[in-house]
């Protein structure tokens, strides 16, 4: 070991010495008082055991009456340090004196007595000597804490019992026990500084520990106000997405219903080709619009998913014929395979799913023929649909069901879109238990399937399949439609009596019977009044159980949840009017047959 080195040692060690911390104060009195009152019992039994030795001299009973005091003194001070706790810093560093002071005393009592004991036989001597040696170790383990006052104990009194055993008769013996105890001594000493040391290591660890607390716990406050500032955000967006799913998809409604008078209303072809543009503008916005509304309605899991059984060649047929008009536009031979099965599946989730999937080939493969039909696999159905586009990248297949992304080609880039359909179509998958698998070849075209669809047992025909549509089916049905919007009102009143519909109009409910066959309602009819209390008013009115449509820009789930009633169709806003023609339609149908039944 270098001088220097030596010369950091020892200054290292000084600076320990001389310094106290609180915490080692507080340590050092919550430890003293039991081991004083200990003292007091070792201090008791050696002064008598002096006291039989020499005949109770003078200098026995002065000498354990002292130790008595001071070891009283000391387990005192300890007392009321600790019960006057929190004790401020300088009265603390007072009370540290203080205890090295009488510890001081206490380390020249025990090693005056020795000299005593000296005078005596070596087995008087060697008594005393276990009696300060054990003490001396008592010292070590309960004033550790505080090096001055632990020191100050062994050097005060183990030097001047090695000098009681060096002046013993029989000096050979006696050097050598004077240097045992010396060397007792400097064990003691180097047994104090490493328990020093481990106290000084596992405070630092806890400071260290109670740092990294605060920190984590500011941490976590912080990530809590975040997660609360995020659910704030994530209500404000849902209450703000749930307004605008009524709000925005009423004009688009009422535009896409105009569009299809305009259509009817014997236009010159340039004037019919401007319609056929907005009508497909008009298309991409409510697609947009809607998948946004969707993976809103995802992500505060508003979207639970019922399983029934469906005819599933009906649900196919519905998304095939709302297409049809678009797809005719795109170039599209659009073909629907028939199939009879029934499946156990959420209809509306399951029509989400093919349309998003349907608007994409239309949308991306521009032009050749897209094929909708039914496959078994394994005991279970598989909804495919395919197309002879463009196909799509290997490397860009497993990425395309991630939100938001889109496939980085120039004719994929040429289109609107938000990348949200098959995303929405994977969760929705997911709601239900299925899967949804791609396969794709570039310049041969894609195959989407939907897979796992369990088979169920057939309910009985369903009210599509009754008779064939007669050129004019809805003529002459009496319809009572109400909707608060005017425009919407307007719009759908002038589309109903083109397709030969007699037409009610009302904001609210009617004040008197209307003897209508079939109520077309909007959901939210102002206040807190909706269709739900509606259809009771209007069919109490009537004295009728009169069948109904409602059109909503909420949630469809939502809806039916307030109906209570899942025989009534819901569309969703804005609708496609050929849409609402076949719902119209099928309604009358199962009026018809209703008729039919009871004659």
């Amino acid at each position: 070991m270098s001088a220097q080195s030596t010369k950091d040692r020892l200054r290292e060690a000084r600076r320990r010495i001389a310094s106290v911390e609180k915490w080692q104060l507080d340590y050092l009195f919550d430890l003293g008082f039991q081991g004083w009152v200990v003292h007091m019992g070792v201090i008791a039994l050696t002064s008598f055991f002096l006291a039989y030795s020499f005949d109770y001299a003078p200098w026995v009973l002065f000498w354990g009456a002292g130790m008595a005091v001071l070891s009283a003194s000391l387990a005192a001070l300890c007392r009321v340090y600790v019960s006057r706790q929190p004790v401020p810093l300088p009265l603390a560093l007072k009370a540290g004196w203080a205890h090295s002071a009488l510890t001081a005393l206490v380390g020249l009592f025990w090693g005056g007595g020795a000299f005593g004991a000296a005078q005596g036989s070596f087995q008087v001597l060697l008594i005393y000597t276990l009696a300060l040696g054990g003490t001396a170790l008592g010292a070590v383990s309960s004033q550790h804490a505080m090096l001055r006052s632990c020191f100050i104990s062994l050097w005060t009194s183990i030097p001047l019992l090695a000098g009681a055993h060096f002046m013993h008769a029989n000096f050979p013996p006696s050097a050598v026990n004077a240097s045992l105890i010396v060397l007792y001594a400097l064990i003691l000493t180097i047994l104090s500084v490493r328990m020093n040391d481990f106290l000084l290591s596992n405070v630092e660890l806890t400071r260290r520990l109670d740092r990294q607390l605060v920190e984590m716990t500011e941490i976590t406050r912080e990530l809590d106000l975040a997660r609360r500032d995020a659910e704030e955000a994530n209500l404000s967006k849902s209450r703000f997405l749930a307004q605008a799913s009524h709000d925005l998809r009423q004009p688009i409604h009422a535009i896409s219903l105009f569009t299809a008078c305009l259509r009817d209303a014997g236009l010159g072809a340039e004037e019919q080709q401007m319609v056929d543009n907005i009508d497909r503008s008009l298309h991409s916005v409510s697609g947009l619009f809607r998948s946004l509304l969707d993976i809103a309605a995802l992500d505060v899991g508003k979207v639970e998913a019922k399983l029934v059984p469906v005819a599933i060649g009906e649900v196919l047929e519905d998304v095939a014929r709302q297409n049809a008009q678009l797809a005719g536009h795109a170039g599209i031979r659009l073909t629907r395979v028939p199939c009879d099965l029934w499946v156990s599946v959420d209809p509306a989730l399951l029509a989400t799913m093919v349309q998003n999937i349907v608007s994409n080939a239309i949308k991306y493969a521009p032009g050749s023929k897209v094929l909708i039909g039914c496959r078994r696999r394994g005991g279970r159905l598989s909804v495919e649909i395919c197309d002879q586009g463009p196909g799509i990248p290997q490397a860009d297949v497993a990425k395309i069901f991630d939100e938001f992304y889109r496939v980085d080609e120039p004719a994929q880039r040429a289109q609107e879109g938000l990348g949200l359909g098959l995303s929405i179509v994977r969760r929705l998958a997911a709601l239900q238990g299925l899967e949804v698998k791609v396969r794709s070849v570039r310049g041969q075209g894609t195959r989407v399937m939907i897979d796992g669809l369990a088979l169920a047992g057939a309910r009985g025909a369903g009210p599509r399949q009754g008779p064939a549509l007669p050129a004019h089916p809805l003529r002459g049905l009496h319809i009572l439609l109400i909707d608060d919007d005017e425009s919407v009102l307007a719009a759908t009143a002038m589309l109903l009596a083109k397709w030969g519909c007699v037409v009610s109009e009302a904001s609210r409910l009617p004040e008197e019977r209307t003897g209508c066959d079939l109520i077309v309602t909007d959901f939210d009819l102002g206040g807190d009044y909706t269709a739900a209390q509606c259809l009771k008013d209007i069919r109490a009115l009537e004295g009728a159980d009169i069948p109904a449509v409602i059109i909503t820009g909420h949630g469809e789930e939502e809806v039916r949840k307030q109906l209570g009633d899942d025989a009534v169709p819901v569309i969703a806003k804005p609708v496609r009017p050929a849409q609402l023609r076949s719902t119209i339609t099928a309604q009358k149908l199962m009026m018809e047959a209703g008729r039919t039944a009871a004659q």
